[in-house]
């Protein structure tokens, strides 16, 4: 399974209010393109980022189309192929061309 994630800013040391403050951009941003969804799945990071599943696939090429709309509009893409509490993870990060990490 691919996890298409939109990557935001990091939440450092900051307390609920101010998280939600950077989710609540986010979401902003999306509404601005159009995009609003009926529920909101953010995801836990490692390295204590904001991040939001916008879409899962079962073959990558099947969210090409929907990587590149959302590239194209400012947001960072992040793939991974498995969600923190799963195990081994493998993810990349777009807004260049086959940045691995």
């Amino acid at each position: 399974m691919y996890y298409t994630l939109i990557k935001g800013p990091p939440y450092g040391n900051l307390g609920f209010e101010e998280r939600e403050e950077i989710r609540e951009t986010l979401r902003n941003r999306l509404e601005t393109h159009g995009i609003r969804f009926l529920e909101y799945h953010w995801i836990w990071d490692e390295d204590d980022r904001c991040l939001l599943l916008v879409g899962q696939y079962d073959q990558m090429e099947n969210a090409s189309l929907w990587i590149q709309a959302l590239e194209s509009m400012g947001f960072i893409v992040c793939i991974k192929t498995h969600l923190p509490g799963e195990g081994f993870e493998v993810q990349r990060v777009r807004n260049s061309p086959s940045n691995f990490f």
